[in-house]
């Protein structure tokens, strides 16, 4: 009993673990759009 309750656990965390990982690559990419939009108004 304990077993199976110990692997839903590591299953949740899992799950939690790659939502971090895709609010990560999210924000990345906003990043990288800002810095593009930026560049390109300081460059003119």
């Amino acid at each position: 009993m304990g077993k199976s309750k110990k692997e839903k656990h590591s299953r949740k965390e899992e799950k939690e673990g790659q939502k971090i990982l895709v609010v990560i690559g999210v924000v990345a990419l906003l990043l990288l759009l800002v810095m593009l939009i930026g560049y390109s108004f300081l460059g003119r």
